[in-house]
């Protein structure tokens, strides 16, 4: 398939494609993301100028297609929002479909949160890069978002994955209609939420699963809750005064110095996916804070994270500890948890994590 879309709004007889090249000439490590974000259009309308031949379009059986991705073995699946980039790298087994078919659920050794209401379209994309022809599985929104992508390993087999693409494939090319990209969900205005309210409720908290139907009773958005219900279960935590860059660096060097393994969760509206483990080689190369450990990568643009807490949750298991990033939007782009299973106490070492980060960085 070799389809030209022009940038919304754009008039040009130069074609999105030609655009696309010529800013590649320009910045050739620029990522696909950023670039449709410069020239103004979707990833997917982006990609879709690839040569023909590129992209194999796919059914909307989303389901079922990730429920067999069990049979090609070991896959590469990212997942991000514009500040988190989070890879993991293992063999998807047990994925369940549920909700009536809108959202799926995996745990173990790849542990996925998927909410299919959010994904409408499908392609198997072959791109030659450096390391020669790469195979993947991209899935995106109604307006052309990036969902998930699920890439072909060197333990990836091969015959089945052929299988797999092949029984999935769209009897027909597909012609996208791209629907305009939602806008963040607004604020709520602090002085209409009832705090005392919303406090005993937080209070009353079973279980952190439950913690997202007590905002809807409240009606508050969750950084608004986060910055109202008082330093009992919630601290701001400051950029530190020394070299370090954000409170996120702060905690990776610290859990990697003491081995305190986390778990750690990205997402954005069709997808949370988590991993969990013991980091050990991180780095920070420019604005991105960066965790390269086989098996997990997490690549964070902390400098365009603007609110960093610390929150604490109670369940029948006891207080549940957070280290929670939002953006400007008041979205909320990552998650660190201490390692732990439905039905445990969380680990007193990941609490001395959180209570050595609050002495230094809140303010």
């Amino acid at each position: 398939m070799n389809a030209t879309i022009e940038a919304p709004e754009v008039q040009s007889e130069i074609s999105l494609k030609d655009r696309w090249q010529l800013l590649m000439s320009e910045q050739p490590n620029l990522r696909i993301r950023n670039a449709a974000a410069l020239l103004g259009v979707s990833e997917m309308e982006l990609m879709m100028c690839r040569e023909e031949g590129a992209l194999t379009p796919l059914t909307n059986d989303f389901g079922a297609l990730i429920t067999e991705l069990e049979s090609v073995g070991e896959v590469m699946m990212l997942a991000r929002n514009d500040e988190m980039v989070h890879e993991i790298t293992g063999h998807l087994k047990g994925f369940k479909v549920t909700g009536g078919g809108s959202m799926g659920l995996s745990v173990g050794e790849m542990d996925l949160r998927v909410f299919f209401r959010s994904w409408a379209f499908g392609f198997q994309v072959v791109e030659e890069v450096r390391s020669g022809t790469r195979h993947s599985l991209q899935f995106f929104d109604a307006s052309g978002r990036a969902i998930q992508k699920v890439y072909k390993t060197a333990g990836t087999d091969a015959e089945a994955w052929d299988a797999l693409v092949a029984k999935y494939q769209a009897d027909q090319p597909v012609t996208p209609e791209l629907k305009s990209a939602p806008s963040p969900e607004p604020r709520v205005d602090p002085a209409s939420v009832d705090v005392s309210a919303l406090q005993q409720d937080w209070a009353t908290l079973k279980d952190v699963h439950h913690f997202h139907a007590m905002l809807k009773r409240n009606k508050v958005d969750r950084l608004t809750a986060v910055e109202l219900v008082g330093p009992a279960y919630t601290r701001k935590l400051m950029r530190s005064t020394d070299s370090i860059e954000s409170p996120l660096d702060e905690l990776l060097l610290q859990v990697k110095t003491n081995q305190c393994p986390i778990m750690v969760f990205v997402g954005n509206p069709g997808i949370v996916q988590i991993w969990t483990g013991q980091v050990d080689n991180i780095r920070r190369v420019g604005e991105w804070m960066n965790v390269l450990d086989p098996g997990f990568n997490l690549h964070a643009k902390t400098g365009d994270v603007t609110d960093w807490w610390t929150v604490k949750r109670p369940s029948v298991d006891g207080t549940i500890t957070s280290l929670e990033g939002y953006n400007a939007n008041g979205e909320i782009v990552l998650t660190v948890f201490g390692k732990r299973k439905p039905g445990q106490t969380e680990s007193a070492d990941w609490q001395a994590e959180v209570r050595v980060l609050e002495a230094k960085l809140c303010g």
